[in-house]
């Protein structure tokens, strides 16, 4: 197999992993942008139903095709988990912020989203450095998963 410069750009989430320092914190970030374009941000309020099941498609979505990307990341990267491999960020930022929706945003609670996840995607807690170690795309996506169910939860007992 021959590395490929897209599967490369999608894993980089466009371009985000690319950027130094800290290509894991600018992938978190950048997930925080279709959020607001999607959810809005102050007054703006779309149906709790309705939201969940737009963040939960865009997010398996995500998940999917971080999957097939990380299963191919030692090819296109030269390494199993590249740390310029941010599509994780982007689906374990989307789970620490699904509290949010439904209710107007505000920039605390996206604020304490944001850093929930970067600590628990960093510290990674058990299970998280477990499933890192699974194989191919799943260990690549699934540790970021857990560490955005963490944070979903310190959101939820912060934010109420």
């Amino acid at each position: 197999m021959t590395p490929s410069p897209l599967r490369r750009l999608l894993g980089a989430a466009f371009g985000l992993g690319f950027i130094r320092p800290a290509p894991g914190t600018w992938g978190s970030a950048g997930a925080l942008l279709p959020f607001f374009a999607a959810f809005g941000l102050g007054d703006t309020v779309i149906a709790r139903e309705t939201a969940l099941i737009g963040l939960g498609v865009a997010t398996l979505v995500v998940f999917v095709v971080g999957t097939w990307v990380g299963n191919r990341a030692e090819v296109d990267w030269g390494r199993k988990d590249p740390g310029g491999f941010v599509l994780d960020e982007v689906v374990g930022q989307w789970i620490a912020l699904a509290p949010l929706v439904g209710r107007p945003l505000e920039v605390l609670p996206v604020l304490v989203a944001f850093g929930a996840f970067r600590f628990f995607d960093i510290l990674k807690p058990p299970p998280c450095r477990w499933l890192e170690d699974r194989p191919g795309g799943l260990g690549i996506m699934a540790d970021d998963v857990a560490a955005g169910v963490y944070a979903a939860l310190v959101v939820m007992l912060i934010m109420g």
